[in-house]
């Protein structure tokens, strides 16, 4: 197969994936990817996000709020924070950090993070706030699209955490 094509399809299948990790699941070096990947949005086939160490690829076509869950959901902490109150609709802080076993401020940041980026709601209440996603409708969509094989997992281990 093309490596054009090859390119092309692992970035279909991971929007918003990092340069380095299409590296390394292609097994392509770094010059070959970026020409490959420098034609590629020449010819309009995918759109890069270039922040200071990170290029992130997408296919053309995704949605701006999409692409950026699809960013979050690429990285590790965050995708277990969104797959969390996905599966648990809201959570304190607390609860979060007891499920992600981070720091309080590894929480924080995050949950920050993601309120920027209006992924999720914050709801001031004492003792601790709440957190919810702003759509879930719109995540499970983004899931279900792009990442169907996460979804498919989060499925599962609900119904096995409701089958005692």
């Amino acid at each position: 197969m093309d490596r054009s094509k090859i390119v092309l399809e692992v970035i279909e299948k991971n929007p918003g994936i990092r340069f380095n990790e299409i590296m390394r699941i292609t097994d392509i070096r770094n010059g070959t990817l970026s020409h490959y990947v420098k034609r590629l949005e020449g010819n309009g086939t995918i759109k890069l996000e270039r922040t200071p160490r990170v290029t992130r690829a997408y296919p053309v076509g995704i949605a701006k709020h999409e692409a950026t869950i699809c960013k979050y959901i690429t990285m590790p902490t965050q995708k277990k924070l969104i797959l969390f109150l996905l599966k648990k609709e809201v959570a304190t802080s607390i609860e979060i950090r007891e499920f992600l076993k981070k720091s309080p401020s590894v929480i924080s940041v995050n949950l920050n993070e993601l309120f920027r980026m209006k992924i999720i709601n914050k709801r001031y209440d004492i003792p601790s706030n709440k957190y919810s996603l702003k759509n879930p409708k719109e995540v499970e969509g983004v899931l279900r699209e792009y990442y169907p094989n996460l979804l498919d997992k989060l499925l599962e281990n609900t119904i096995e955490m409701l089958d005692f």
